[in-house]
């Protein structure tokens, strides 16, 4: 939606190098910024207060906070009436995310988490492989090299952890297929009074689920699964977003017998290019699949101690 007015709450790399390049506006002045930084080229407000007394209603705020600010700053835009796009997860907790719900349905405003993987073509295949009744296990790896020393994740917050800010894609998945994962086993390990790794081992619907996640180690960000008939599927960069061509590659018996490639466009992008319309029905599809997660999320977190 080419026409859309967007209020960007911060100004880290994260929005400077991947939401502002994907927003489809059509002129600078539809884009306004909530931070403290001087940015050329954009109007820019101190704070969330002052953009909403300012900004007409036809507005849509873009939340990029830290994940422990989410609920507060997007209760606050909903009451004050505007929809809002927040980055993952949405919320922490299932009372934050139902009393959000509540106000969005009260004032008819839409209430978007930018989980973008879901609107992916690799996330079609990995649905139609899914359907397969010959699964036996399914191997999930997200792992990064390291921490920006100025990024959220170095505080020593469970709520700023890798657990929420990463462990969110592989449960919003789990959660989105309904697999029930109240029976599981956990590890982890602190490095530097932060979790630095998480290994969750859980069977659901007779497939075996294991799922790590992991910073400090190379970049991997892969679904693998495996048939009974000793076939398995590779899925690279599943949880991306950008624009990029994916390898996916099939094995049978540990040899390569073929690759498929899929040329992904900017997910983002393709959010940010909806219509109002989608985005409200969005908003209520999406709130079952957050619940879920955010109920697992905080199941793990009880077995965490930093």
């Amino acid at each position: 939606m080419k026409n859309r007015k967007i209020c960007i709450i911060g100004y880290g790399p994260h929005v400077e190098n991947t939401i502002i390049p994907s927003l489809n506006i059509g002129i600078k002045k539809n884009l306004k910024i909530i931070t403290k930084k001087k940015i050329n080229n954009f109007e820019t407000f101190t704070n969330v207060k002052i953009a909403l007394k300012k900004l007409t209603k036809d507005y849509v705020f873009y939340n990029a906070t830290p994940p422990k600010s989410h609920y507060t700053i997007t209760k606050l835009i909903l009451s004050s009436g505007f929809s809002v796009m927040t980055e993952k997860p949405l919320c922490l907790n299932v009372n934050q995310l139902e009393r959000l719900n509540n106000i969005a349905k009260k004032k008819k405003l839409f209430m978007v988490e930018n989980m973008m993987y879901f609107h992916s073509q690799q996330f079609k295949l990995f649905n139609k492989l899914l359907n397969k009744k010959d699964i036996n296990k399914v191997n999930i790896k997200f792992s990064i090299p390291d921490l920006n020393k100025k990024s959220f994740r170095m505080e020593n917050d469970i709520d700023s952890s890798i657990l929420y800010d990463m462990g969110c894609y592989p449960f919003s998945l789990i959660s989105f297929f309904n697999f029930d994962i109240n029976s599981y086993k956990i590890s982890y390990k602190i490095k530097n009074k932060k979790i630095c790794f998480i290994k969750i081992l859980f069977t659901s619907k007779q497939i075996k689920f294991n799922i790590t996640i992991e910073i400090f180690k190379k970049y991997e960000n892969y679904i693998k699964i495996n048939f009974k008939d000793n076939i398995f599927y590779i899925l690279n960069h599943f949880f991306y977003g950008k624009k990029i061509k994916k390898f996916n590659y099939i094995y049978k018996l540990n040899k390569k017998i073929k690759t498929v490639i899929i040329n992904e466009e900017n997910l983002f992008k393709v959010i940010f290019g909806y219509s109002n319309q989608k985005l409200f029905m969005l908003s209520r599809a999406q709130f079952s699949t957050i619940k879920k997660y955010l109920i697992c999320l905080n199941q793990i977190k009880k077995h965490i101690k930093l």
